[in-house]
């Protein structure tokens, strides 16, 4: 194959017999572009990375102490050739056959957007409140964004909360340009190497696109240790990024579970037809995912063992 375009870099570990999707969808994918799809495996032992072998992607194999969220997709784009790399997670299947090219098409039409990621939809046979949580977030919105500052002058001198806004970035399904790569990589990190790389790609003057022609089917089921552990990490990554607080006190923590409650129960109720389950399902998401982000917030008082119990598993 002559010299690749695009790259699809996708890191794995015991991915599981459903990856035949995921690798089935981009395979499929038609673009007017040759493409290379690239694993990067990091100790998987249920026949993984055998299966990519056999459907056509080229596998890297390292062992599962080596990975990090950032470093082990700055091994993959190193590895790969395209001149635009999307990154994948091991269980995103693109919806359609125009995944790759609709995030192509936004950085060839514009040499000033450094990264484009995609819009995510919940599993046909997902739960209720994994579709609402889907369906709420920011990566399940029909319209396209465009997200920069204007300059790196004006970049700092926006509330926290525009800033996080603009620095929105998701590698469940993303496209970077080599060069905004190479200029700036992900760096070693062990959460939230997406958000971090789009707040420095903003901050220098580049312009990210969430495209939502461009769209996976992605959803999880969780439990509240999950979610308690999750915006724990979330709370102390947005501290540490744009000095927010979402949940700066034991005020907010009461009124933001009593929101958030009631706006869960509500699309449960009304939207997923959850019935009695819907009071369970909403408290049971509300409360930890407050309660992490409180948490963040009283970090340096938490005792050391408290703070890697809560840092865990994310």
């Amino acid at each position: 194959m002559s010299r690749p375009k695009a790259s699809v870099v996708v890191p794995t570990l015991n991915a599981g017999p459903d990856f035949a999707r995921t690798l089935g969808a981009v395979f499929s994918q038609q673009a007017p572009f040759a493409f290379e799809v690239l694993v990067l495996d990091s100790g998987s032992t249920d026949g993984t990375a055998e299966l990519a072998e056999r459907s056509g992607a080229t596998v890297h194999r390292t062992p599962a102490s080596a990975f990090d969220h950032g470093a082990t997709r700055d091994l993959g784009l190193s590895l790969s050739k395209g001149d635009y790399v999307a990154l994948l997670v091991q269980d995103a299947v693109p919806l359609d056959d125009r995944w790759l090219a609709a995030m192509v098409e936004d950085l060839e039409a514009d040499p000033t957007v450094a990264g484009v990621y995609g819009r995510q939809v919940p599993h046909p046979k997902s739960g209720p409140l994994a579709r609402v949580l889907v369906t709420d977030a920011p990566t399940s919105s029909p319209e396209r964004r465009e997200q920069t500052a204007g300059g790196p002058q004006r970049y700092p001198a926006l509330p926290p909360r525009e800033r996080h806004a603009l620095a929105l970035f998701d590698n469940v399904s993303s496209c970077l340009r080599r060069p905004a790569w190479e200029e700036i990589p992900f760096g070693r990190t062990g959460f939230g190497e997406d958000l971090r790389w789009g707040k420095r790609a903003v901050e220098v003057g580049h312009k990210l696109v969430y495209e939502p022609r461009s769209a996976v089917v992605h959803s999880h089921e969780r439990g509240p240790l999950y979610n308690l552990r999750r915006h724990y990490a979330e709370g102390r990554l947005l501290l540490d990024l744009f000095d927010l607080a979402p949940v700066p006190n034991l005020f907010t923590l009461l009124l933001n579970v009593l929101l958030a409650s009631a706006h869960l129960l509500r699309r449960l109720l009304l939207d997923e037809g959850a019935g009695p389950r819907a009071l369970p399902l909403a408290l049971g998401y509300a409360v930890p995912s407050q309660l992490g982000a409180y948490l963040a917030t009283k970090r340096n008082r938490l005792p050391a063992r408290l703070d890697a119990f809560l840092g865990k598993g994310v």
